[in-house]
């Protein structure tokens, strides 16, 4: 598969930002966030009586629209990473063509470096802090490669930008229900003047990484329920696929160490409506934090029941003590969770999983339907990725790990009878 670079340029709001918006100040979540890029891909069929020179010319004209609603991503990160520079200077913006059929790129079960080349990130020591990608199937079909600094957006931030987005393409107008707010964030979490860096290392560049998807259907989750037991507890579908998932890596783990350890994996948390801080839906920026679910080998053995029960009663204890939290309490918090998973890491263990569950990725038609399917973009570092799939009712486990360790997490028993 050939991916040919037609065009790049940079785009910029459609009208200028106001200067008294022109300083974008990070929140202490922001500046904690790790100094990485969130990486979304959307596929779409359009029919064929479109043109594609057509389409093409109308997204970027949408997206110098939306880009005056979301002005700090047109930004640029300053020197000192306490704000955003908000004057305007754009976002990259490629066009590529693709020399295959997206049936045929899909059909065959595409591998993360093919997907890989559908999105770009900047290069090191860049400061543009978005960069889209719009890629051209022989077909017609076309697939949007959307990356976002973590400096500036969660997950959730960009699927509402994207969203947003595509409303414009689709209507013209823009959405209230995803209009952003950017004040709300800064004034609950104040930014420290020389902050703390927070960095979660990648894994060994001497490693090869390798990433891989697994689906975990309606039908499985149903089994995995049944296995849990608890009849009167509906365990959510994502406790089922991350106890499945971090049974296999403590299995890893073993074979690499010789027994088993101690195993700490770290999910994040989306802030919203969870917190007694007034936090929306629409708040925009990282409005997550990370926490701990320890394993402890003295304490039970590593099988998937303990787990989904571990996870659960961490879950809970963690939910009921937010809203007790001030801001100072849940940053502090935060950085002591990296502080332990940076120390997970340094073992050769792989402890970070997020889950985009319940987010509406499949909601960005911008006028030929909704997604034929959306991908996440391949990580650096070891980790997981949990996703809906299109059905709504299963999972996308997207799985990052270096390949010596990959062999081994394919061989444990529910991955290979479960996930396909």
């Amino acid at each position: 598969m050939e991916v040919k670079t037609q065009s790049t340029k940079y785009i910029i709001p459609s009208k200028s930002t106001p200067e008294n918006l022109r300083s974008y100040k990070l929140s202490r979540l922001d500046q904690i966030s790790p100094p990485s890029y969130t990486k979304q891909i959307y596929y779409y069929k359009p029919s064929g009586d479109v043109s594609i020179s057509g389409i093409c010319g109308h997204l970027v004209m949408s997206l110098s629209e939306v880009l005056t609603l979301f002005y700090p991503l047109a930004g640029r990160l300053t020197k000192d990473g306490l704000e955003v520079d908000c004057s305007d200077q754009g976002v990259k913006y490629i066009e590529t063509k693709v020399s295959t059929r997206l049936d045929d790129f899909l059909e065959l079960g595409p591998t993360i470096d093919q997907v890989k080349r559908l999105i770009s990130i900047p290069d090191p020591g860049a400061t543009t802090l978005v960069t889209v990608q719009v890629n051209i199937f022989d077909c017609g079909a076309l697939v949007i490669g959307v990356s976002a600094s973590h400096k500036v957006t969660d997950a959730y931030s960009l699927v509402r930008f994207i969203n947003q987005w595509a409303c414009i393409n689709r209507t013209g107008c823009s959405d209230d229900a995803f209009s952003p707010s950017f004040d709300k964030m800064v004034t609950l979490f104040p930014p420290e003047v020389v902050p703390s860096i927070v960095q979660i290392p990648v894994s060994n560049p001497q490693s090869k990484m390798v990433s891989k998807r697994y689906m975990f259907s309606g039908t499985i989750l149903s089994k995995l329920r049944a296995k849990a037991g608890s009849p009167d507890c509906k365990h959510s579908r994502v406790t089922l696929v991350t106890a499945v998932i971090w049974k296999a890596l403590i299995g890893v783990d073993k074979l690499n160490c010789g027994s088993v350890r101690n195993y700490i994996m770290s999910p994040a948390i989306n802030l919203r409506g969870k917190v007694g801080l007034e936090i929306t839906e629409s708040s925009f920026g990282n409005v997550w934090v990370p926490y701990a679910i320890r394993y402890l080998q003295n304490e039970m053995e590593p099988n998937f029941v303990n787990l989904v029960r571990l996870i659960e009663d961490t879950n809970r204890d963690f939910i009921m003590e937010l809203p007790k939290a001030s801001s100072e309490e849940i940053c502090a918090q935060a950085i002591a969770c990296y502080d332990e998973v940076e120390e997970e890491i340094k073992q050769n263990k792989s402890p970070i999983i997020t889950s985009w569950c319940r987010f509406p990725i499949y909601n960005a038609d911008f006028g030929w339907g909704n997604p034929y399917w959306v991908s996440e973009g391949g990580r650096s570092r070891d980790m997981v990725t949990l996703m809906d799939d299109k059905n709504g009712d299963g999972i996308e486990a997207w799985v990052d790990l270096k390949e010596k360790d990959m062999y081994k997490f394919e061989k444990d028993e529910d991955i290979t009878e479960l996930a396909s």
